[in-house]
């Protein structure tokens, strides 16, 4: 009779063992990533930061960490963050970070989403791209946080600051730089050519070839378009905001009938981990929501 009762207290005890390490999770940082694994592997997020950030950045500003492990989905989250945007030789190059990754830590490729916000947002759709175009990885779906798509535009938004006389000194900063760097990287003289090849979508001539594999994959465009606080706060006009080039962009995928596609507007959702408020935000994403779109076939 004892032996029955130990017996049974043992099997309980594995019981639980087992039940508990079902709920756990294996964490591996790198100087490159930060990987979370978790052992459901319902579905596997490759996330990249906004310019400057890394994974410490991301999961303080989106917390989403613990989302990800209660519905068994690991996080993958790249430390490349200082690209406006990225051509073929970056492509090829994080394309074999990932691979390798995946396969070192033997994840499943059921069920693979990329992300990123701002432009880790350009980075994602780039890199889905030269994913899909080369047929590397099969990616279910990609969303982007608030990312400046249009980089001719954002050209032009700087050029038009440059003129500016309410500006001071410290607001002609940024475009400063954005017009020299461009000019520097793109030659003056055929600078639109230039640049069009490399931007996610080009809003003067409904440009988006450089997306075109996409079509058929689950997209998410999120954006918070603030008026007020970007002419109050940042003294910029909506025209120049990188939701109005997500307007644009959307505008032309539903005429093409990119139906996978969609348009996500927030309000007021946009605020840093400090409490600040700034519509340019991870946390404009409803993460229980992304979690659902994920899962869903």
């Amino acid at each position: 009779m004892r032996n029955v009762l130990l017996l049974s207290l043992i099997l309980i005890l594995l019981g639980c063992q087992k039940e508990i390490s079902k709920g756990q999770s294996k964490t591996i940082k790198t100087e490159g990533y930060e990987l979370i694994i978790s052992d459901k592997q319902k579905g596997l997020l490759i996330l990249f930061p906004g310019g400057g950030g890394n994974s410490e950045n991301i999961k303080k500003e989106f917390k989403i960490v613990e989302k990800a492990k209660q519905h068994g989905i690991s996080l993958v989250m790249i430390n490349f963050s200082r690209k406006l945007w990225i051509e073929d030789e970056d492509c090829k190059n994080l394309s074999i970070q990932i691979k390798n990754i995946i396969k070192t830590h033997r994840l499943s490729t059921d069920n693979i989403y990329l992300g990123g916000m701002s432009i880790g947002g350009n980075v994602t759709l780039t890199l889905s791209q030269y994913l899909l175009k080369n047929k590397l990885l099969e990616i279910k779906g990609a969303f982007v946080i608030d990312p400046p798509l249009d980089l001719f535009g954002l050209y032009e938004s700087s050029i038009k600051d440059l003129k500016r006389e309410d500006f001071s000194e410290e607001q002609l900063t940024e475009p400063k730089w954005i017009v020299q760097f461009f000019e520097d990287n793109f030659s003056k003289d055929t600078l639109f050519n230039n640049i069009q090849k490399v931007s996610p979508f080009t809003s003067r001539t409904k440009y988006f070839d450089n997306i075109s594999e996409l079509k058929n994959i689950k997209l998410r465009f999120y954006t918070e378009p603030d008026i007020e606080w970007w002419k109050d706060v940042r003294n910029t006009e909506f025209e120049s905001s990188n939701a109005f080039y997500i307007r644009k962009l959307n505008e032309t995928l539903r005429t093409e009938k990119w139906n996978k596609s969609e348009f996500i507007e927030t309000q007021n959702r946009g605020y840093r981990s400090n409490g600040e408020r700034n519509p340019h935000s991870w946390s404009i994403v409803d993460r229980s929501k992304l979690i659902e779109w994920i899962l869903k076939p």
